[in-house]
């Protein structure tokens, strides 16, 4: 009724706003089917799976609104947390793209002394590099337990990476979101680059797959 009554000038705008909750339901009916919820302990099948375990939450947002950590970033640039986020990081073996065979590594949490592993094992597991999160796993421990939030040690590995990449919590309420992200992500961008130097300083991270 809206993209009726409109002036003939509008009409465009107002289809457009009128086609956009619609499209982004449909992006959701259809991220839900692909993409069954899966269990907190389950181990992804692959890189896909893995992505929606870790940041399924916030693809279930309005498909036309840029993520709320983009427009917050402003004392650091964004650019290696997206990287991260979206695996497509060159230091971490399971985000790289292999030219020979037009495919990426096979996503793997275990790591040696050739393979860096993924961003979950890296984040979190690696004796190489786990260390690089203490501060900011102390920050957000402390604003978990400030807040009538589940405590970090009850956060699944996935749920700990989200926190870790400028996901709020998916239990809080999001009229707080936008608190929560002032509040993360200093300390997220901070550790993103300093996680990032830390690999420079690798060998083998550097190393094609």
């Amino acid at each position: 009724m809206s993209v009726v009554l409109a002036k003939p000038g509008n009409r465009g705008k107002s289809y457009t706003t009128y086609l956009k909750p619609l499209v982004t339901a449909e992006w959701i009916r259809e991220l839900t089917a692909s993409h069954p919820p899966q269990p907190t302990n389950a181990t992804p099948t692959g890189r896909n799976q893995a992505h929606f375990m870790i940041h399924g939450h916030s693809l279930h947002n309005n498909l036309y609104k840029i993520p709320p950590y983009l427009i917050i970033c402003t004392e650091r640039n964004p650019m290696s947390l997206t990287r991260f986020r979206f695996q497509s990081h060159q230091l971490i073996s399971s985000h790289k793209f292999t030219i020979e065979n037009a495919q990426r590594v096979t996503y793997d949490q275990n790591c040696d002394q050739q393979d860096t592993g993924n961003e979950i094992h890296i984040l979190l597991q690696c004796l190489g590099t786990k260390h690089v999160a203490n501060d900011l796993v102390a920050t957000l421990t402390t604003l978990l337990s400030h807040s009538p939030q589940p405590t970090w040690n009850s956060l699944s590995l996935y749920q700990q990476t989200s926190s870790m990449l400028a996901d709020p919590p998916t239990t809080l309420p999001k009229t707080i979101h936008q608190t929560w992200l002032h509040a993360t992500l200093p300390h997220i961008l901070t550790y993103i680059a300093a996680l990032e130097t830390h690999l420079y300083k690798i060998p083998h991270a550097l190393q094609p797959p």
